[in-house]
């Protein structure tokens, strides 16, 4: 999928918060808004102002430990 200004997150706890995701996130330049799907656990989408701006995000993020079993997996969305 080609860079993309919005992630798309999976593997995700389900008890996961879009303020824990936001505090991660919001470190990055150009980050908008993280967005949980309702009635989907394990995923979310993040928006970023740029896919300059994403692909920092997605590659400092990549893999990130969240829980013991949760290693954060980042792709661009789809258009």
């Amino acid at each position: 999928t080609p860079p993309h200004e919005t992630l798309f997150l999976n593997n995700l706890p389900a008890d996961l918060t879009d303020m824990a995701l936001q505090m991660l996130f919001q470190q990055y330049t150009g980050f908008k808004q993280v967005r949980l799907v309702p009635g989907r656990a394990g995923i979310a989408f993040v928006d970023f102002e740029s896919p300059v701006h994403s692909s920092e995000a997605m590659e400092g993020l990549q893999g990130f430990k969240l829980s013991d079993e949760h290693l954060m997996q980042i792709s661009f969305a789809k258009r």
